[in-house]
């Protein structure tokens, strides 16, 4: 989302490190399903990650529009 390269700032120990979102919170699974990581997975930085929280899915695709450009 957010382009931060984590080795640029940490040293190469934390190249490619990367959390995941899931677009449908695990808490609100009533049994135990496969989750399809392609659909269900979203891969951001951990800054991004906790923002996504405080934010709404329209914001998101709003800056993701605007970086676009």
């Amino acid at each position: 989302m957010c382009g931060f390269n984590f080795e640029e700032v940490y040293g190469e120990r934390r190249k490619d490190f990367i959390g995941v979102h899931h677009v449908k919170p695990l808490s609100t699974l009533e049994e135990e399903v496969v989750i399809n990581p392609e659909q269900y997975l979203v891969p951001v930085c951990a800054k991004c990650h906790r923002m996504m929280y405080f934010i709404s899915a329209k914001e998101i695709s709003q800056n993701q529009e605007k970086k676009s450009l």
